[in-house]
């Protein structure tokens, strides 16, 4: 009947004039998106309307920091997060992010973990204050629904890259920030964006870079430091003459300055930007014409490459690294110089 209120109205209307309240669910979801876990349970107490409106909430966001005031941190994370997957009871998850300090128990992040894939999350996130060996850091038969993924100093092995090649059938973002990366080879047939910063491998013996295999990929973010051969990443079988779409963008930086590129035999960086040789606009971040030296005889044609960025570059040498870039890029239509060093003191913008 039109005089009718319908029941979620009525509970508001009984708390008061509650117009927030009188929302409907998916609305009040999406105000809880932008709230840590801890912030969403609290929500609870406001009124009988929300008092388990927080159990079916598509975002789960698990922070360590929330935490760090209180006495027993450790203790009070493990009971509040107990509870909280104990009582959440949404099928699917749109995002679930956990970032952890530091003396955590690696058999409840790894259940944490467990729990929070099964709800097959669109868009996981994994931060730990320090290298991670999560014994199952992703599963991949909960995936389906898995299109974006961010992991930040979590150790990888390869069962992930196993995963990565089959088990993510929609994955199309993948972020890595400082994780032990135990394999050679990354596969798959979905990915678009890339983004690898300063993920080494602590344990390898080899010195031969790694490869990607994205064939559908559009955007590659590198950030080496430590060590470049391990640091590395190749970006094979992209690109027309392979069957897939040539790279749109690629983004290149030393993170350690020219320091890092003493050693005048070290040609990886001439490596990964050969690798890149479809590749459209390009950012090249703290080069110096010693990462070319040697090299530039055997430098690479970027023969698509139509727009560069050189942030931070030394341009000292004559504009050494800058001549050889003009002499490479037969297509070359705009050319942007950030904050590049002539000389000590000398700064272009």
């Amino acid at each position: 009947m039109a005089g009718e209120i319908p029941s979620k109205r009525a509970a508001a209307a009984a708390d008061g004039d509650d117009r927030l309240s009188a929302l409907p669910d998916e609305l009040l979801h999406s105000i809880m998106f932008f709230l840590m876990a801890r912030q969403v349970v609290q929500t609870s107490v406001l009124s009988r309307r929300w008092r388990h409106l927080w159990r079916s909430t598509p975002c789960l966001d698990i922070d360590h920091g929330e935490f760090n005031r209180r006495p027993d941190v450790w203790r009070r994370l493990l009971d509040f997060t107990y509870n909280l997957f104990s009582k959440h009871s949404a099928p699917v998850l749109e995002r679930f992010r956990l970032h952890l300090g530091a003396s955590y128990n690696l058999n409840a992040v790894d259940d944490w973990v467990r729990r929070g894939i099964e709800c097959r999350p669109a868009a996981p996130e994994i931060t730990m204050s320090t290298d991670c060996q999560l014994t199952r850091p992703l599963l991949p038969a909960a995936a389906c629904r898995l299109t974006r993924m961010r992991l930040c100093r979590v150790r990888l092995e390869g069962s992930f890259t196993r995963h990565l090649r089959s088990g993510f059938p929609v994955l199309e973002d993948l972020a890595l920030a400082r994780c032990d990366c135990l394999f050679q080879e990354m596969v798959s047939p979905t990915l678009k964006c890339l983004s690898i910063d300063c993920c080494g491998c602590s344990s390898s013996s080899s010195s031969a870079p790694r490869t990607v295999k994205a064939p559908a990929l559009a955007s590659f973010r590198l950030i080496a430091a430590t060590n470049a051969r391990r640091d590395a990443f190749l970006v094979v079988g992209n690109g027309a003459a392979a069957g897939g779409s040539s790279l749109v963008h690629a983004s290149i930086t030393v993170s350690c300055g020219d320091s890092y590129f003493v050693d005048k035999s070290n040609k990886t960086m001439f490596t990964v930007l050969g690798s890149l040789c479809n590749v459209t606009t390009l950012e090249l971040w703290r080069f110096s014409y010693l990462t070319l030296m040697d090299v530039t005889e055997k430098f690479p044609k970027l023969h698509n490459l139509t727009t560069l960025l050189m942030g931070k570059c030394e341009m000292s040498l004559q504009f050494g690294i800058l001549r050889v870039f003009l002499k490479n890029i037969p297509s070359l239509e705009k050319i942007t110089l950030k904050h590049c060093k002539r000389r000590a003191g000398d700064l272009y913008q």
